[in-house]
């Protein structure tokens, strides 16, 4: 479920192809997975902001479960790139 909110955060309608062609400033950051990568550090950065702290601690309570929660999120959204399969 996570993968399916995440995935196209700030997602502006093209190819990862194009995006790394066109030389954009996401592209340069990231060389790959382009749209996914921005949409996972957009996501993560506001799930972290202040104001969603009890949110948070009710569903990650500890440093263990945010780790574990971090790694299916970026695991699933990675994987919707389908460029990068093999």
């Amino acid at each position: 479920m996570s993968s399916a909110l995440i995935h196209d955060v700030d997602h502006v309608g093209v190819p990862n192809a194009q995006l790394v062609n066109e030389k954009v400033p996401i592209a340069e950051k990231y060389g790959r997975s382009v749209a996914e990568q921005n949409s996972l550090c957009l996501s993560w950065d506001l799930l972290m902001k202040p104001e969603y702290s009890d949110l948070r601690s009710l569903l990650l309570p500890t440093k263990k479960d945010l780790a574990r929660f971090r790694s299916l999120v970026v695991n699933s959204v990675m994987a919707t790139d389908i460029a990068g399969r093999c």
